[in-house]
């Protein structure tokens, strides 16, 4: 191709794969293992393959049905070789801190106003924190929930899913497109469905500034790992609160 003559934007097709293979896999694995295990008492075994569920798929299909396939370039999208300024890198966790507080009031705010309560949770507790504080528990999530999780899903909702609406749209487009779909990706409540999305909108201008991957990665990572630590702090400290 003539480097002068501009590139066909991403086909459909590849969206679909994405969405079918990537969401659609990980919901379906999800619940084809609710119906073989017994999800009503979630075990540590069962968290981790929730975790490895998370990787397969979304990950996975990022790796297979982008890259593997010529539609996507990991170099491009900043992730290898790993890189990032260190105004992003501390950028990056100075949003994530100060978000965490405003996704908060807004998660609580959407949930009261939808006329919902905080129960759909329980099931989030019990994937976070399957034994209570163990410090075993403790540090599987933190790898998992805390660190693999958000690499994972940060090469699907943004660096597969935000690059292929950026690659036909306009970039405003693109951040509300990905993350209306991160959101939905997160359906616990309602409330967690809009505070996920407040955490796509910044973490896609995030990725747009920096031309990097690993800074919404550490965005998530923060974010995620942030939350575990208060979990178990509260599990091992104040366990009537998180009953």
């Amino acid at each position: 191709m003539s480097p002068d003559k501009t590139p066909p934007p991403p086909s459909w097709l590849d969206l679909i794969l994405y969405l079918v293979v990537g969401m659609g896999g990980f919901f379906g694995a999800s619940l084809l293992v609710g119906r073989i295990v017994n999800t009503d008492v979630v075990t540590l075994p069962i968290s981790i393959l929730a975790y490895v569920l998370n990787l397969i798929f979304f990950a996975g299909s990022v790796l297979v049905l982008g890259v593997a396939r010529g539609k996507l370039s990991l170099r491009e999208i900043g992730f290898i070789p790993p890189r990032i300024e260190w105004k992003w890198f501390f950028g990056a966790i100075a949003i994530s801190l100060a978000l965490l507080p405003l996704r908060g009031l807004v998660g609580v705010a959407v949930q009261y106003l939808a006329g919902g309560n905080m129960e759909g949770l329980q099931g989030r507790m019990d994937v976070i924190a399957p034994d209570g504080f163990t410090w075993l528990g403790f540090f599987v999530t933190l790898l998992g929930a805390g660190i693999l999780a958000p690499i994972s899903e940060e090469l699907f909702f943004r660096g597969a899913i935000f690059t292929w609406f950026r690659g036909r749209y306009s970039f405003s487009i693109a951040m509300f497109a990905s993350s209306l779909l991160f959101g939905l990706g997160h359906f616990d409540t309602v409330g967690v469905v809009a505070s996920s999305f407040v955490l796509a909108l910044v973490a896609a201008y995030v990725f747009e500034k920096s031309k990097t991957l690993w800074a919404p990665i550490l965005m998530h990572i923060t974010t995620n790992s942030v939350a575990i630590l208060f979990i178990y702090a509260a599990l091992a400290f104040a366990p009537d609160l998180v009953k």
